[in-house]
């Protein structure tokens, strides 16, 4: 699973000659942090004053979220410091990516927005970065789909523990960018918003979860070996070393394995 502090060693392929459908829409930016005092004032504003526009295969982007290296970092640092402002269930979401023509989906990362960024707004201002991130990530699934617009669904902020559960009442959301949510969303300053891209190590296979077209797990809750209740790791950071290497998949064969139930036709 990802570490919190790990995007410097992120390998950066493929940048220049990739196509991510994007509305052409023209930059502005005019949504600043608020000159009142706030919880947000000492966030590190890097915007590039340069607000050139940049052609990506037709289609324009900012230059301050093209995936490089560079953005990559501010990004992550920028997540880092709103969630420390805010709080992790306040203002970060999970990020889960549909793998094409399936029920799949697959984590990718989390995002973080300051208050007056809404959710689609802020995967909306960072799409590009976010969609090169999971393609990379995904090269098999979703890398021969880069010139298609990539459907991106969230769900609340460290709810991994959930998701892997398939919690019956945990809903993602999805995010539809139209041409009026990605002009809007040019309007917010990178330092309100930041991504922090999930990593694999150690042949980790990624984490993966079944989905219904509402957002709702396909495969049931997965209860306790024996009394039929949830089991409930002591803290998260457990929870997160009984998933390293795992899915959602593998947590539900091994219950159905449990109950004596074939998983050879499922």
């Amino acid at each position: 699973m990802m570490k919190l502090s790990c995007v410097i060693g992120i390998i950066l392929t493929t940048t220049a000659a990739t196509a991510f459908i994007f509305p052409s829409v023209k930059i502005t930016r005019t949504k600043h942090l608020s000159s009142s005092s706030s919880k947000w004032d000492n966030l590190v504003d890097e915007d590039d004053e340069d607000d050139d526009e940049y052609l990506l295969n037709e289609h324009f982007v900012n230059p301050d979220m093209r995936y490089d290296r560079g953005n990559v970092q501010r990004q992550n640092r920028h997540f880092v410091d709103i969630r420390n402002v805010g709080g992790a269930k306040e203002v970060t979401n999970d990020v889960y990516v549909r793998q094409p023509k399936s029920n799949v989906f697959w984590f990718i990362g989390k995002i973080a927005r300051v208050d007056g960024v809404s959710i689609p707004e802020c995967v909306a201002r960072q799409y590009p970065l976010i969609a090169q991130h999971a393609a990379n990530l995904r090269p098999l699934e979703m890398y021969p789909h880069r010139d298609e617009r990539f459907e991106f669904w969230i769900a609340p902020g460290d709810s991994e523990m959930d998701v892997a559960y398939n919690k019956p009442d945990l809903q993602f959301t999805k995010i539809v960018i139209d041409d009026a949510l990605a002009e809007s969303s040019m309007e917010v300053r990178n330092v309100m918003v930041g991504f922090q891209g999930e990593m694999y190590e150690g042949g980790e296979e990624g984490f993966r979860t079944w989905r219904d077209e509402d957002g709702y797990p396909l495969k049931p809750e997965i209860k306790g070996p024996d009394t039929g209740e949830e089991t409930k790791p002591k803290d998260f950071n457990n929870l997160m070393e009984q998933l390293e290497g795992m899915d959602a998949q593998k947590l539900w064969e091994d219950q159905e394995k449990r109950e004596g139930r074939s998983v050879a036709d499922n």
